[in-house]
């Protein structure tokens, strides 16, 4: 379902990445681990064509991300949903006006059923009661709730996450991971995420990988790559941050 080769990516002499290669295949959830600053969120924007690649490949579904061919990107764009690391729900509208916005704005649906579509995945995430609150209103694990919902909403195949446990306590930070876990396993969603948890990653990963020097040194069972000897990435696991 998605496909990086050789992915290269800098930002003036600073090389982030360096030959990156990784294939997810359609239903599986693989966890991108590392250090801050070592690339995990930069993967995610060469994904969606935020960032364009000095070098190498995305392909998604069989399509070439190419910001260039904006047919192909912007469908490519309405398969993906993207969590991002703060939720980034619009302060100014209601929980029910951030699901509905894209849905009515983009996808033309009509605002009655737009507003149904929002109800039903506020319910599936344990949120229908907050769904005239205004994003103020709401906790941190509400926040991340939310968002999870709006990336539902459009009923994507492919979902990506930017750290979804950030910012959140070890209680909450381990129901929003079998959150996710729970709507991959309904709607099998294709997914990367991109996180420093290794509680999340634990709960929510078909397969993991280690991001580190630019590329992914390692990928497997998480259980598996706890047991690398490799003194820096059993480093990593030990203190993530």
């Amino acid at each position: 379902m998605i496909d990086i080769i050789n992915l290269h990516k800098s930002f003036g002499d600073l090389k982030v990445l360096s030959g990156l290669n990784l294939s997810v295949k359609k239903g599986e959830t693989f966890s991108i681990l590392g250090k801050s600053g070592s690339g995990k969120s930069v993967t995610l924007k060469c994904i969606v064509g935020l960032l364009v690649p000095d070098a190498g490949d995305v392909v998604v579904d069989s399509m070439r991300v190419d910001v260039n061919d904006r047919k192909t990107l912007s469908e490519i764009r309405r398969m993906i949903g993207f969590l991002f690391q703060s939720g980034a729900l619009y302060d100014s509208m209601s929980v029910r006006e951030n699901l509905i916005f894209s849905l009515t704005k983009h996808d033309k649906v009509e605002r009655g059923e737009a507003s149904g579509k929002a109800e039903h995945y506020l319910t599936l995430v344990g949120l229908k009661d907050a769904i005239d609150k205004m994003p103020s209103e709401l906790s941190g694990g509400m926040k991340k709730r939310a968002a999870l919902a709006r990336a539902l909403v459009i009923e994507p195949q492919i979902l990506l996450y930017d750290e979804p446990t950030t910012g959140l306590d070890p209680i909450t930070s381990a129901e929003i991971s079998e959150l996710i876990k729970e709507m991959h396993g309904q709607f099998n969603i294709t997914s990367i995420v991109v996180t420093h948890d290794i509680l999340c990653a634990g709960i929510v990963s078909d397969r993991a990988g280690v991001l580190k020097e630019g590329v992914l040194k390692y990928t497997g069972k998480l259980n598996e790559l706890v047991k690398i000897e490799d003194e820096e990435v059993a480093g990593f696991f030990r203190n993530p941050l």
